[in-house]
């Protein structure tokens, strides 16, 4: 499955294909995401351009088979704690191509972006409890539970959310 399956950081040129792409995961899967679809979909063309223009800040990433955009997944510089934190969050691939570990390469992609920061010395990553594919994927790149707590999700459910960690 990884034949012509490749990643790459989106610029500002990219972003219809990110809003795209972010409310098509939206609408799929409002059970993961803490955002919501009727939030999101109302945002003007600067807020999906400024989201991956500042590349200080953050970095969103398309996942591609051939020139066809099938995932998404972006890391941020916490704003809310502090500057040394980063998350991963957005994390998005389309059904026909889930199971085939190329979460692996969303992984990557973040956690790369992450160490060439300067002042990053951690990494974030959380999931929804019994997701998992997504606690999996995380031990397979080495974060370890931080912590747990109630989180609502885009759907409007509240749910245990499982935060992890990994030093870089």
């Amino acid at each position: 499955m990884e034949k012509n399956i490749t990643i790459r950081q989106l610029t500002i040129d990219d972003w219809e294909v990110f809003k795209k792409i972010r409310l098509e995961a939206l609408r799929s899967h409002n059970d993961v995401f803490g955002a919501s679809i009727d939030v999101e979909s109302s945002k003007n063309d600067s807020f999906w351009k400024e989201s991956i223009s500042d590349i200080y800040n953050g970095a969103v990433f398309g996942l591609y088979h051939k020139n066809n955009i099938i995932g998404l997944t972006a890391v941020f510089r916490h704003r809310d704690y502090c500057a040394d934190t980063a998350i991963l969050c957005m994390s998005y691939i389309r059904d026909g191509y889930r199971g085939n570990n190329l979460s692996d390469l969303l992984y990557k992609a973040r956690i790369d972006w992450a160490k060439a920061q300067t002042g990053i010395t951690r990494i974030w990553v959380g999931h929804r409890e019994g997701k998992e594919a997504s606690r999996r994927a995380n031990q397979r790149h080495g974060f370890v539970l931080l912590s747990t707590e109630d989180m609502t999700f885009g759907n409007g459910e509240t749910d245990k959310h499982y935060t992890y960690e990994l030093k870089i």
